[in-house]
């Protein structure tokens, strides 16, 4: 009557919740199944040591998803996930935080974080360190899980200094994240690493790569971004960045870009024509625009005054 004993059993446990799920996925991998766990509001974050295939540790999200539901919901969900090297016997609570300020930035904002995304942070992860921002792919050992409530994917956070951050904006971030991982095991974000584009090879690999490809970041966040019919452009410094990168590494290919906060955007493209209202501004991407924006355009705060068209880009500094 064995089938009977385990009817009895799923009866005092109750239907089975996606966190169970989540939690019978994590048991394959980890040393253990009793998690380090640190709580916020209405999810927690659990840190597990894990041997193969090398010693880290590893931290999840748990109830980013729905874990405690049987529910079933359309699309992917997310667990988020970060790995850190395996040097104290309890777990730092730093990347715990890390993954929480995300979670909690995704709830008030609405922006999904999904593979191919990245994330610019206001300081490095800690004091002495050079990570500084985040790009994301899809976990290279967790991956993707069906659960009660659906599908799952395993998102990861996988730390990079400013540095690398630009060129992999230039270039692809999964793709650079890509190169990282042949130098940094698993991509593991080791706050004491330094940059590795100080490599000859991974600065030829990234050089040939953004050559070959240019840029794939179609569109960027910006923290300023005011427009009015006039062709005036109000941006903040790292919008203005975007902006010249996209410049250099992608408009000349024949591909769009856009700017964009709330309502008001900024869209540069082959197929556009001049038009300035209170709610956007578009360019034709031409060449003498494209030329022009790489060779007097500049991130620091100031104005520049554009001839290939009536625009006029102030660049301010918002922290001062």
């Amino acid at each position: 009557m064995r089938w009977l004993s385990g009817y009895a059993s799923r009866l005092r446990r109750g239907p089975r919740v996606g966190g169970d799920a989540v939690r019978e996925h994590l048991s394959q991998f980890v040393a253990s199944t009793d998690p380090f766990i640190f709580r916020f509001d209405e999810f927690e974050v659990h840190a597990h040591h894990v041997d193969e295939p090398l010693p880290h540790l590893l931290y999840t999200t748990f109830g980013f998803s729905r874990v405690n539901s049987t529910v079933p919901v359309a699309g992917t969900q997310t667990e988020l996930t970060l790995r850190v090297p395996a040097d104290t016997p309890v777990p730092y609570a730093w990347p715990a935080e890390q993954l929480a300020a995300m979670v909690k930035l995704v709830r008030r904002t609405g922006n999904e974080i999904a593979p191919g995304h990245h994330m610019r942070l206001k300081e490095a992860v800690l004091d002495d360190a050079e990570i500084q921002a985040f790009t994301f792919v899809t976990d290279p050992i967790l991956g993707v899980i069906d659960t009660p409530t659906g599908m799952v994917r395993f998102t990861y956070a996988v730390g990079l200094t400013l540095r690398e951050l630009d060129a992999a904006l230039s270039w692809d971030p999964m793709k650079f994240t890509g190169v990282l991982g042949d130098f940094v095991p698993l991509g593991i974000t080791d706050p004491a690493r330094a940059d590795i584009l100080a490599i000859p090879e991974v600065r030829a690999r990234v050089k040939e790569g953004t050559l070959r490809d240019g840029s794939s970041v179609s569109a960027a966040q910006a923290k300023l971004l005011d427009v009015d019919p006039s062709g005036r452009i109000d941006l903040d410094p790292l919008a203005a960045q975007a902006l010249l990168r996209a410049a250099r590494f992608r408009l000349g290919r024949g591909h769009s870009f856009a700017l964009v906060r709330g309502e008001t955007w900024l869209r540069i493209s082959p197929d556009a024509t001049f038009e300035a209202t209170e709610s956007h501004v578009q360019l034709p991407a031409s060449r003498k625009l494209i030329d022009e924006l790489v060779a007097t355009f500049d991130a620091t705060p100031g104005v520049y005054r554009l001839r290939t068209v009536p625009v006029e880009i102030h660049v301010v500094d918002t922290d001062r």
